[in-house]
């Protein structure tokens, strides 16, 4: 009986989160990038691995992520991230409406990556918060403009086919884009009901 009242409990909070589907591996990040959000999501990758120990990567089931995000915050981003990449299990993903900012990151993380037709993205060099000091506020942007900015660089450029003279260009506006412009620059795969069906990511 407690383990019944157990599985009910879980199965409404993910109802009511909207977040995990563990069944089908669908993960979803429909909100502004965070901890309480990512820490889920990130577990999950994790267990799905755990499931998958000792299988061939043709064997695993592939996790798919979808993403409705206007971005947030950096670090917890990059956890994600991270977790996506070192994934053995696939990840793929997929851009509902928009990936913004840090949504945009995550979402070139995808092994293979999806978009709507009418789906928006985001490419900027994001913003930044104060601190109680002045100096420790000049630590934090000397840190931003040069390790975190280079290593978002060098990352953005190794996953689509954006080169380093239109990184430079791109970086400091607001490069918005549609799926035909996501696909020429190698930052999408598929755009769906056009280069897939879409039973492909359900």
């Amino acid at each position: 009986m407690e383990n019944q009242i157990k599985e009910i409990i879980n199965y409404c909070l993910d109802d009511k989160d909207e977040i995990i589907d563990r069944e089908n591996r669908h993960l979803y990040l429909n909100d502004t990038v965070d901890e309480s959000i990512i820490d889920s999501l990130v577990y999950m990758i994790l267990r799905f691995n755990r499931e998958d120990k000792g299988k061939e990567i043709k064997d695993r089931k592939p996790i798919i992520l979808y993403i409705n995000s206007p971005g947030g915050n950096v670090s917890d981003g990059y956890g994600l991230i991270d977790a996506i990449l070192t994934s053995k299990t696939p990840v793929y993903t997929v851009n509902q409406a928009m990936c913004a900012s840090m949504g945009f990151l995550i979402y070139i993380a995808g092994q293979k990556r999806y978009c709507m037709p009418h789906a928006e993205f985001l490419m900027h060099d994001g913003s930044s918060f104060g601190w109680d000091s002045t100096a420790k506020l000049k630590d934090r942007i000397d840190f931003e403009t040069g390790q975190l900015e280079q290593m978002t660089k060098h990352y953005i450029i190794s996953h689509t086919k954006i080169d380093e003279a239109t990184y430079d260009i791109k970086y400091r506006v607001e490069w918005y884009f549609l799926p035909k412009e996501a696909k020429e620059i190698g930052v999408i795969d598929y755009i769906v009901g056009e280069d897939c069906d879409i039973d492909e990511i359900i």
